[in-house]
């Protein structure tokens, strides 16, 4: 064992990460959920890979089964539906304007309303102060989410000095 793995940190216990979702799963334990799927990583050449966990997932005595919809017909339509929201958010739209270049973004966006989520044209949904505060705080979530993910990499930390400026001036226009 070299001196680096001999000092590396200790997983000590596991949790799910903020806001994640599943298709399903009735299993609260995120500490049995992690430490199964430390056993199938350390049993797995030391990686860990989807096709390792669904397969060992089909058991269904695993703890990770009841995250997986098996019934056949309604994955398949699970899947679609993920397909769809990946479509739909891989569509660019083209704007021009006289006397301006040519700007590329989204078309669509998501907004997340209780019982009604859906996507909205971009330019729609920011110009109705409701959906709009949607859109931003979303934008905000995110990127404070991939802000965590990063935190350690000191090549971001003017960024972050940056959006701590920006968040503050979207919270005075609440």
């Amino acid at each position: 064992m070299t001196a680096k793995a001999k000092n590396a940190p200790k997983i000590i216990g596991f949790e799910f990460a903020p806001g994640a979702r599943f298709q399903s799963g009735d299993h609260p334990d995120a500490n049995e959920v992690g430490r199964h799927m430390e056993m199938l990583r350390e049993t797995y050449r030391g990686e860990l890979t989807p096709d390792d966990v669904l397969t060992d997932a089909a058991n269904p005595n695993s703890p990770l089964h009841s995250f997986f919809e098996w019934d056949d017909t309604e994955a398949a339509r699970l899947h679609r539906l993920a397909q769809a929201r990946g479509l739909i958010r891989a569509v660019v739209a083209v704007y021009k304007q006289p006397e301006q270049p040519v700007r590329r973004m989204r078309a669509y966006v998501h907004i997340n309303e209780p019982g009604t989520p859906h996507y909205r044209e971009v330019g729609h949904a920011m110009s109705v102060k409701s959906t709009r505060d949607i859109v931003l705080k979303t934008a905000w979530r995110e990127f404070q989410q991939w802000r965590q993910r990063y935190k350690d990499l000191k090549e971001f930390a003017d960024l972050f000095e940056v959006a701590d400026e920006i968040g503050q001036k979207l919270l005075q226009k609440q």
